[in-house]
């Protein structure tokens, strides 16, 4: 059995960013779109999919609390409005996706990114090929010989194989200890100062490892040999430039325990939504509800990928 996790609120973005859907003034792009991009992956990928839903990360709040502190509050009025619209799809968009089999997962103090580390992480151990679909590439550290990232977009895929020359590192701990030390500015996640984007893959590829960089500038500190000032301030100790009650070596700690997706608190409190809930009968009268005429128009074409690789409990299918 393959598995293919959906990042739900990529999805539905991308979904609500397309083609204007109306059923009674309302928007439903985001039902639309984001119901035919599953069938998309689950019928090209032959995979039994399972959506993966945003909680708040309590935890990362409280391990730093400037944490997407920006995040939700963007002034442009475009932006505002596709979240609101979103907002008002998403439990739509899980009913339609149950009713194809297609189950939903939420951790109501975990973000889907906490979700997939777990699950990916006990797939992988069990022998399953698992998809993660998003555009996230904080999960490309997930990326392993039986895990695939595919982005949500377009398709491509990042496998094992191709992970170095895609990311720019050689390992998943390098990407991730990478991240680390330039920061993430889509989260508010300030780096160590000084060591961006283009000199942290240079870092990892000569040294292999934050920890051996950091040994051999003492090294070389202390033997009196010319290194550079970014690198020096980092290995012994200066203060963070952005947070000054933090050494840059902490402020690097701090960020990988926020990126890590393998080494985070398992989530609690997982719901899992629309279990075994395959009614075909059902989506049919949601496709009338929200008058997506494509799909009635080919319905059988359509649910053929759901029935082969979703639960089919409960199918009441129809002849057309």
């Amino acid at each position: 059995m393959r598995y293919a996790f959906f990042d739900s609120h990529a999805i539905g973005y991308a979904a609500q960013d397309g083609m204007k859907l109306t059923v009674n003034d309302r928007e439903v792009q985001a039902i639309f779109g984001s119901i035919k991009s599953v069938r998309r992956y689950v019928n090209e990928l032959k995979a039994r999919p399972i959506m993966l839903w945003d909680g708040k990360a309590k935890w990362r709040y409280e391990l730093f609390a400037d944490y997407k502190s920006k995040r939700g509050k963007e002034p442009d009025p475009r932006v505002q409005h596709m979240r609101a619209c979103f907002r008002d799809q998403r439990e739509d968009i899980k009913r339609g996706l149950g009713l194809l089999g297609v189950p939903s997962l939420l951790a109501e103090d975990f973000e889907a990114d906490d979700l997939a580390g777990h699950l990916v992480k006990t797939y992988t151990a069990q022998g399953k090929h698992v998809f993660m679909i998003t555009g996230d590439h904080d999960w490309k550290q997930l990326i392993s010989d039986k895990a695939t990232w595919v982005n949500h977009k377009d398709g491509r895929m990042v496998h094992a194989v191709t992970f170095a020359e895609n990311t720019g590192y050689l390992t998943p701990t390098a990407f991730v200890q990478g991240k680390a030390l330039f920061g993430d500015n889509s989260d508010e996640i300030p780096g160590v100062g000084r060591i961006g984007e283009k000199s942290a893959p240079e870092i990892l590829a000569q040294y292999g490892d934050v920890k051996t960089f950091i040994q051999r500038i003492r090294d070389d500190v202390a033997a009196g040999r010319k290194v550079p000032k970014a690198y020096r301030d980092f290995a012994m100790g200066e203060k963070s430039p952005k947070e000054p009650a933090m050494t840059r070596i902490q402020v690097f700690k701090r960020n990988v325990k926020l990126m890590n997706l393998l080494s985070g608190p398992k989530p609690t409190g997982v719901q899992v939504l629309y279990r075994d809930a395959m009614d075909l009968d059902g989506f049919r009268d949601f496709c009338r509800e929200f008058a997506f005429n494509s799909i009635l128009n080919d319905f059988d074409a359509f649910v053929e990928p759901f029935i082969d690789h979703c639960v089919t409990t409960n199918t009441k299918r129809e002849t057309a």
